[in-house]
């Protein structure tokens, strides 16, 4: 038992001390309860002093007074925030092109109107172009971007960009004037997407350095511009410098081409720049290839162009008339309707030489040889009529239609070309071509519409009438017919007819 009583021994020695009379105060129970009651006490003393009880009264009032900014400025922050995340993940869903998760977050944001609404704003008006709405979206660039005051910086930026693109020779300087005020209101000339938008400024200027430079800056990004600028050195006199852009130009679309062989810009970019490097041939077989795989495309023209060319290029080398006149032929059989060959054809027929006897004898050969007869019955019958011998004039006309069943559209295209060209208008020559062609297809609405035009600028109104209603049925563009039916009337004093027809044309 001894040993219980030494282990127990310290427990009844601690027993006795917290119970003896000697103990600390700290330890007893009054102490604690005193210290809970002190404030009640101290308040209970203080109560009877006026200042003090103002003082205690006024404490709940003010620490409302405080704790009400603090709590709004803390919800205002949360509600920044989650405006914050939303217009994070609305700019990610539109990055990543899921347009209506964009809408969905950009909306919300909007509907909230606090600081991230005019990011929001731009992001929506983005997003609005990207789907198609382009006129909503152009509504709100309009209005983040005004005319008149500086806006949101990004929106000037977009604004400038669009409003580059849609410049053309027809901008009025009101346009150019606003697309100036766009630019310096973006505040940015280094980014390569407003570099291309202050070049296309300058080019509307006609500041070729600026828009060089600009362009410089920008072709980088966009190898696009390699063509523009070869065709700002042409303008120039830079030819070496525009052979070396070209060339450029030409790696670059060889690429995109392979890429996207169905694309038919950049084929029918790639072609010009090989026409523009002389690479005719390698030209053809592009415009050739895209006739294949798009026959509707605008390859007809182009090849008819191409034809042209090849028959410059023959004429500066020397090559007799036989052969010229069958570039031509090719580039009237890809498109009868193509100016510069039909010029080039009537050009035969304006040769300066004394009485033409040099282009007579050519010309006679050429139909001797029977290479090209048709064209060179066409030509010599331009050039008799030129030379007041018009009984021969419509023999050749007559005699190239009897020799090519095709040749009646050429007839009349050529028609309508001398009859509005008012620097060399010649009414009675288009009217003896067009009378050639009618002879051979008489109900040809196209035909009776030159005609109708041709008697129309000879101020011939009746005749000019009854071609020209004949021809409304069969015409594709009614609404020139239209036009000049209105005048017609008006001028034959039939005022009710005559508005009938502006309606029309309108």
């Amino acid at each position: 038992m001894r040993w219980l009583r030494r282990l127990t021994q310290p427990i009844f020695h601690c027993y006795f001390w917290l119970t003896s009379r000697r103990r600390p105060q700290w330890l007893r129970f009054d102490f604690y309860w005193t210290l809970a009651l002190f404030p009640f006490h101290w308040l209970a003393a203080k109560w009877q002093q006026q200042r003090m009880r103002d003082l205690l009264l006024g404490i709940p009032g003010l620490a409302g007074i405080i704790a009400v900014p603090v709590f709004l400025g803390t919800a205002q922050l949360q509600e920044r925030s989650l405006s914050a995340a939303y217009y994070k993940e609305g700019e990610l869903a539109l990055s990543r092109e899921d347009y209506p998760r964009a809408q969905l977050l950009l909306n919300r944001v909007l509907k909230r109107n606090d600081a991230e609404v005019s990011d929001a704003q731009y992001a929506m008006a983005v997003l609005l172009e990207e789907i198609g709405q382009k006129d909503r979206a152009a509504e709100l660039f309009g209005l983040l971007a005004p005319d008149t005051e500086i806006g949101n910086r990004a929106a000037h930026r977009r604004m400038s960009v669009l409003l580059s693109e849609a410049l053309t020779e027809n901008s009025t300087p009101q346009d150019i004037q606003r697309l100036y005020w766009h630019l310096t209101a973006s505040a940015d000339e280094i980014s390569p997407r407003m570099s291309m938008a202050w070049g296309r400024y300058s080019l509307a200027i006609q500041d070729f350095n600026k828009a060089k430079r600009f362009f410089e800056a920008a072709v980088s990004e966009f190898p696009e511009l390699w063509q523009t600028l070869g065709a700002l050195e042409i303008a120039q006199g830079n030819n070496s410098a525009a052979i070396t852009y070209f060339e450029r130009s030409s790696d670059y679309l060889s690429s995109e081409l392979r890429d996207a062989p169905k694309n038919d810009r950049i084929r029918v970019d790639y072609a010009t720049v090989l026409l523009k490097l002389g690479r005719l041939e390698k030209a053809r077989i592009v415009l050739e290839q895209g006739k294949l795989t798009n026959p509707d495309g605008p390859w007809l023209f182009l090849l008819a162009s191409l034809a042209v060319n090849y028959h410059d290029l023959m004429a500066k080398e020397g090559k007799p008339i036989s052969e010229l006149l069958g570039y031509i032929d090719r580039a009237l059989t890809y498109d009868p309707n193509h100016g510069g060959a039909l010029n080039r054809l009537m050009g035969y027929a304006e040769a300066t030489t004394n009485g033409n006897v040099e282009l007579h004898t050519i010309l006679a050969r050429v139909i001797a040889e029977a290479e090209q007869p048709a064209l060179a019955h066409l030509a010599m019958g331009n050039l008799c009529w030129l030379e007041d011998h018009r009984d021969q004039a419509l023999f050749h006309f007559e005699r190239a239609l009897e020799l090519r069943s095709d040749m009646s559209p050429l007839l009349n295209n050529m028609a309508y070309l001398i009859a509005t060209d008012e620097k060399k208008r010649d009414l009675e020559r288009a009217l003896a071509l067009v009378n050639t062609a009618l002879a051979d297809r008489p109900d040809d609405a196209r035909f009776l519409d030159t005609r109708g035009t041709i008697h129309y600028l000879g101020e011939d109104w009746k005749s000019a009438l009854t071609d020209l209603e004949r021809a409304v049925p069969g015409v594709r563009d009614k609404k020139a017919i239209h036009r000049k039916l209105a005048t017609i009337y008006d001028k034959l004093g039939m005022q009710a007819i005559a508005d009938e027809h502006r309606k029309l044309a309108e």
